[in-house]
């Protein structure tokens, strides 16, 4: 599968998601409805705020995993096939659709009982992909062992997309895991497709290209990181241990920024025999994150120093296109023109 074509398919998905937003907003449109009232409802939805996050998170699945697996295969196919393709498609189908239980259409009312689950439906086939993947790693593991922390780094960027592509089938069938906010459902399965897929994936690639104390350093940190801000939000929400969020974004920036630096140096090394648009990738890529780390810095702590935060809003824009576009986008590119060059 050629990487131009889930790029096409990507842009797609952003116009639709832009037209349903246009044409819905906050109005919920039912398709298929009739006068008989008797056939199936697919209710169409889509804010303006959902359209952004959406189109940053499905920029993993259709563009940066694509372009990474090759990268790490770890024990997988190292081609995109159409069905990966496909599924990743259908789950940016699926935020279009207004989230609904999938056990309403069993409910005694026969209003409810014609509303189709079609986000939760469309979003299934992804988490089902990625269950396998994830599956995979782990019968590696049983059988080959764990390996060091680059080969642990490189798996993990197999598993946590699994998380994230859970979260998004809740967050398609209107499930609030812990009475967690349906945004923050949203966020979270963004989180996991992207810090949980291209940091991980970056340190350990980064760890195998020069070996050393800077690189294990980022690569430990950031394995712990990742899942400590999903366990310090949580804590957050309900109150207790509140040290723990600011602590895991302290643990998980400082990963992030050896990664940050190492990618840096390898835009500046002039002997590297790496090609001038290599080099200014992994420039524009360890820049990026190094600002969007700083930025989340500031935003894990918002309760010891609330000046120095981000709103939500402005976190997801300027924060979550860093991490996207600037760090994974061209850090990926950077690391395949690596391989082509070697």
């Amino acid at each position: 599968m050629k990487i131009w074509f889930s790029a096409a398919l990507w842009l797609l998905m952003v116009v639709l998601h832009s037209l349903v937003v246009r044409r819905t907003g906050t109005v919920i449109c039912g398709l298929g409805s009739s006068d008989s009232g008797e056939s199936p409802l697919w209710l169409v939805t889509m804010r303006d705020n959902d359209a952004a996050i959406s189109a940053l998170l499905m920029l993993s699945p259709l563009i940066l995993m694509p372009l990474g697996k090759r990268l790490s295969a770890q024990g997988l196919k190292d081609q995109v096939s159409w069905i990966e393709v496909g599924a990743a498609f259908a789950a940016g189908l699926s935020l279009i659709f207004q989230p609904v239980d999938p056990r309403t259409p069993f409910a005694n009312d026969p209003t409810l009982q014609r509303i189709i689950p079609a986000g939760f439906l469309f979003a299934l086939p992804w988490l089902a992909l990625r269950l396998l993947a994830a599956g995979t790693v782990v019968r590696r593991w049983r059988s080959n062992g764990f390996g060091d922390h680059r080969d642990v780094c490189l798996a993990i960027a197999q598993l946590f997309p699994a998380v994230g592509a859970a979260w998004l089938v809740a967050h398609r069938a209107n499930w609030t895991p812990w009475n967690f906010d349906p945004l923050i459902v949203l966020l979270t399965a963004a989180h996991f497709h992207h810090a949980g897929f291209t940091l991980p994936l970056m340190a350990g690639l980064n760890a195998k290209a020069s070996p050393g104390c800077w690189t294990r350093f980022s690569c430990v940190a950031i394995l712990l990181g990742v899942p400590l801000v999903a366990v310090g939000i949580t804590c957050t929400h309900f109150g207790v241990l509140r040290f723990v969020e600011p602590f895991g974004v302290t643990v998980l920036v400082l990963g992030a920024l050896g990664v940050a630096v190492s990618q840096i140096l390898r835009g500046v090394e002039v002997r590297s025999g790496l090609g001038f648009w290599t080099r200014a990738a992994f420039l524009i890529s360890g820049a990026s994150l190094l600002s969007a780390m700083i930025l989340a810095m500031g935003f894990g702590l918002r309760h010891v120093m609330p000046n120095w935060a981000l709103t939500m809003p402005q976190m997801w824009m300027i924060h979550g296109s860093l991490n996207a576009f600037g760090f994974g986008l061209c850090g990926l590119l950077a690391w395949r023109g690596v391989n082509r060059t070697g």
